[in-house]
């Protein structure tokens, strides 16, 4: 009888293992076996455990950290970005439509150039792109260039076929502007994007797949391992099943199905056929791919003066605002969700639509007592005291959005006025009331998912000009990282499996080139990720 071989695949040795255990230990050695750790603690100790077929691998007294798990994350559109036209680094318009030039001249007549993630702020001209600037490009394409957070800029053709006139009006909750004389400028702010984005063509199972793989390879660059892709559609889900049954899927991900708030005509089938009739419920899966909570969508966001607020932004003699579902059908949906076992994870920015939001969905929780319940509100820029003091007694937690502290620290000044932006994204408040906090990037509505600009900006709260940015609400780097790690295996009830560095979880491992622990505030942000394993595999490795 063959017996089987116990010892480590792998031990890796000489490194500084920041566990986040519950005594935050720091660790010099773990071995791992079948993806698993089985160890972890000094050389000495772990090195017994050497057998025949282990291999060792020296990290040179490098720092590492458990594998990064960003918490709204739309994987497979940053696939999709990375098949368009970059425009994250453009610094001025011109040199956008050079970029929009090139493509034309290698893209059959007729067909769309898509362009993503460009921001205006880093443009010489300070201004967004608008029809008069890009039909020069090209005559021959309709052209949508997407800004990296909630706005588009398309050209006259791309307007033509949505049917856009001065005629047209606003559609709910977005805004299409236009010239002087009334005709549409081509810049579509918030639900408008969709007049054009609606006429993109459908991308195919393989063309998901492709998206998926450069998504992948992606997050692995950043040290990203887990991940929650929210508002999800069927054949999105299709996608990531059939990506995971090839053997293709590296980052574990944890599906969040779109309901309320995005396409009414698509929201119902999903909960019939997930919940009502399947018995379907919120975690279902393994430990690569999982079915999360119910993505909804309340609000906007505070860029295009689409969050739901109290009181007008700076220089709108009205108030610009709308909540997407009505508070009486808000409740309904909540109580459904509760009495079939789902979570739900609802998109609020203003204050105004996390109150209305927090007060419904705690008097729901009161009235139907769920222990097992973990719900959460996405982004919570501007919790009220009430607010807090619900979410507390309610056990909601709250996924934020450090990068934006980093790249849109400046126009939320010029949004909501200096008093209320010393409230925004307050994550000391959270924390000090005893509400979990997840961090994430929410790529690719921001520039880059990298994490170390996020903790960056957790640690100090200043924005890509060295401004601070409400500096009360700093945590310390433990607060950060964790928020990056343990913190959110709580919203997919995986704090067994994975999100430290202790024996019988995962081996998910990020190896940085500086040590996070000790480097000066300001060099945070620049630290690079040397290697990344999930399930014991390198994955990325410079």
């Amino acid at each position: 009888m063959q017996v089987k071989d116990l010892s480590p695949d792998l031990i890796l040795t000489n490194g500084c293992f920041y566990t986040l255990d519950s005594e935050s230990s720091v660790a010099r050695a773990v071995a791992i076996k079948d993806g698993r750790i089985v160890a972890v603690g000094e050389e000495a100790v772990v090195g017994e455990m050497t057998g025949p077929g282990t291999q060792q691998l020296d990290l040179n007294g490098r720092a590492v950290i458990p594998g990064i798990f960003d918490s709204h994350h739309h994987l497979m559109s940053v696939g999709a970005k990375l098949s368009a036209i970059r425009l994250d680094e453009c610094r001025s318009l011109e040199e956008m439509m050079e970029l929009v030039r090139e493509r034309a001249r290698v893209t059959p007549a007729g067909e769309w150039i898509i362009g993503q993630g460009f921001n205006e702020s880093n443009f010489s001209e300070g201004r967004l792109p608008t029809r008069h600037d890009i039909d020069p490009a090209t005559v021959d394409h309709p052209v949508i260039l997407m800004r990296f957070f909630n706005t588009d800029a398309v050209n006259s053709r791309a307007l033509r076929l949505a049917g856009v006139t001065r005629e047209t009006s606003d559609p709910a909750g977005g805004r299409i502007e236009h010239d002087p004389d009334g005709e549409p400028n081509g810049i579509l702010r918030a639900s408008a994007k969709m007049l054009v984005r609606g006429l993109l063509p459908r991308p195919s199972m393989d063309d998901m797949k492709d998206h998926l793989r450069l998504a992948c390879t992606e997050a692995h660059r950043y040290g990203i391992t887990s991940v929650i892709e929210p508002g999800l559609h069927a054949r999105e889900m299709r996608a990531y099943q059939s990506f995971y049954d090839d053997g293709e899927l590296s980052v574990r991900v944890n599906m969040m199905p779109s309901w309320h708030g995005f396409n009414e005509d698509e929201t119902e089938t999903v909960l019939d056929h997930l919940a009502r009739d399947s018995g379907m419920v919120s975690g279902l899966g393994n430990g690569w791919l999982r079915i999360g909570a119910l993505k909804m969508l309340i609000d906007g966001g505070t860029t295009p003066h689409t969050a739901f607020m109290y009181e007008p932004y700076v220089g709108d003699s009205e108030l610009v605002a709308f909540n997407r579902i009505p508070q009486d059908k808000l409740r309904q949906y909540f109580n459904t969700a509760q009495e079939l076992g789902w979570d739900i994870g609802i998109h609020c920015c203003g204050d105004h639509a996390q109150d209305m939001v927090v007060d419904t969905l705690a008097g729901v929780i009161r009235e139907i007592p769920r222990a097992d319940a973990r719900h959460s509100i996405i982004h919570g820029y501007f919790p009220t005291p009430r607010a807090l003091d619900q979410m507390a007694e309610c056990r909601l937690a709250t996924v934020v959005q450090p990068t934006f502290i980093y790249w849109e620290g400046n126009s939320i000044f010029n949004d909501v006025g200096e008093d209320r932006a010393l409230n925004w994204k307050p994550v000391r408040k959270y924390l000090n009331h005893g509400i979990l906090v997840m961090s994430s990037s929410d790529v690719p509505s921001t520039v880059s998912a990298n994490p170390f600009v996020a903790l960056y900006s957790l640690v100090t709260r200043k924005n890509n000009l060295g401004r601070e940015v409400a500096l009360p609400e700093a945590v310390s780097r433990e607060e950060a990282l964790r928020a990056y790690t343990t913190n959110g295996t709580w919203l997919t009830r995986e704090e067994n499996l994975k999100g430290s560095i202790e024996a019988g979880k995962v081996a998910d491992m990020v190896v940085l080139e500086r040590d996070y622990f000790a480097v000066p505030d300001e060099e945070i942000k620049d630290i690079r990720v040397e290697k990344t394993m999930v399930g014991g595999t390198l994955v990325w490795e410079i």
